[in-house]
């Protein structure tokens, strides 16, 4: 079975989280994994140039606490990302890391250059250019933040390492990877090429809603420790609400061979952040009903018809069923950020006119939702098309009734 770890933390307080990480380490003997004098990239979720109160990014309380423990193991350490469209030094500098990383000695690694790399293992995805501060590494800490996506209806530790791919890149693989099976496929690949060596996840604050950016803050009061990406993305499905089984990434990811996303397979347990005690521990089947946060914001997408419609009804289904970005207008600040993050072409977005709210070809759009994941003013959502609309409302009528 794989084993996570989690700490129950209910704020950034600094001695807590150090406190539960020493606890987390010991029970997983996290020592044996890493070897005296080891280079060891940490990659934590730098989304964008946003600071640490929008809880895009993991918290700096938490980099500095894992930055700690690792540093404590005789590792040397660097840390790096590869965001979707500020430079690495900026989005670091803003979600509060470099500050934490010049006190403690941590060399920002180089995210700028990328070296392509032809993978060994790879099935859908063969080769990629990857970030020389990755390469130049012996392994990996993957510190992500528990986030709702659009486009894979959660993001953890598996997504991830989608930030060690460098610039324009990971735009043209949506393009190359345009449905959710395909892209978790490239995902699978990638994570088995790149397998971190631990992982350690921010659900002190998760994030729901619209999601990955500009969903809103809500507290979970968790930090997950394991070494299985798979199993730490299932716990972290399980606190937002989801049914593990629903999620394509995740069973694509377990059918890779990257881990286990059955609750019956996870052993977690439960630590006291105060003392570092055992609270409770079994499979995460015994525990999903108390972990799940009642009323969390999950992404208002089915991705069931993403295959047929890029393999079969293409255009019809895409543009009359499928849920779809919006741009909705009152909140849009024309900056057109939206239209340059589109990977198609033809774009899927233009703006005739200059200062005008940009307008969708829905026919081109392939769903990836790049325009809504970096959209600085959060004014782009995901919303059903006509008649799927309908079946929206149906399914949520059909949900309530079932809870009277």
């Amino acid at each position: 079975m794989s084993q996570v770890i989690l700490c129950r933390v209910l704020d950034y307080d600094s001695k807590v989280i150090e406190s539960s990480l020493a606890a987390a380490f010991q029970k997983l003997d996290v020592a044996s994994h890493f070897q005296s004098g080891e280079n060891i990239l940490i990659k934590p979720n730098l989304l964008s140039a946003v600071g640490p109160e929008r809880a895009v990014t993991p918290h700096p309380t938490v980099f500095a606490a894992l930055a700690e423990a690792l540093s404590g193991l005789d590792l040397t350490l660097s840390y790096g990302d590869s965001p979707a469209t500020s430079q690495p030094a900026a989005a670091a500098r803003i979600a509060g890391l470099t500050d934490v990383a010049d006190r403690l000695g941590i060399a920002h690694a180089d995210f700028s250059t990328a070296t392509t790399v032809r993978f060994s293992q790879g099935t859908h995805f063969k080769e990629a250019p990857i970030a020389n501060g990755v390469l130049a590494a012996d392994g990996l800490v993957n510190l992500c933040k528990l986030k709702t996506h659009a486009l894979t209806g959660m993001t953890g530790a598996v997504k991830n390492l989608f930030g060690i791919i460098v610039g324009s890149r990971k735009a043209q693989l949506h393009v190359q990877f345009p449905d959710l099976q395909s892209f978790s496929n490239m995902l699978a690949d990638l994570n088995r090429e790149f397998m971190p060596r631990l992982i350690v996840m921010d659900a002190i604050v998760a994030m729901e809603g619209n999601g990955p950016m500009n969903g809103k803050p809500r507290a979970c009061g968790w930090l997950l420790v394991g070494f299985d990406p798979v199993a730490i993305d299932t716990v972290g499905a399980t606190i937002m609400g989801f049914t593990p089984g629903d999620l394509k990434l995740l069973k694509t990811a377990q059918a890779a061979g990257l881990g286990t996303a059955d609750p019956r397979d996870i052993e977690v347990a439960l630590l006291d952040a105060g003392t570092g005690a055992t609270t409770g521990e079994g499979s995460l089947a015994d525990f999903s009903g108390q972990l799940a946060i009642p009323g969390f914001v999950r992404p208002a997408v089915s991705r069931s018809l993403m295959t047929l419609a890029t393999k079969l009804a293409g255009p019809l289904i895409k543009r009359h069923v499928m849920e779809r970005p919006a741009i909705q207008p009152d909140v849009c600040t024309r900056c057109s950020q939206c239209v340059k993050a589109c990977p198609v072409d033809p774009k899927a977005l233009s703006q005739n006119q200059a200062r005008a709210v940009p307008l969708y070809r829905y026919d081109r759009c392939i769903r990836c939702y790049c325009c809504q994941e970096i959209c600085p003013a959060g004014a782009i959502v995901v919303e059903p098309a006509w008649p799927g609309r309908m079946f929206a409302g149906a399914r949520a009528r059909k949900a309530r009734n079932t809870r009277e």
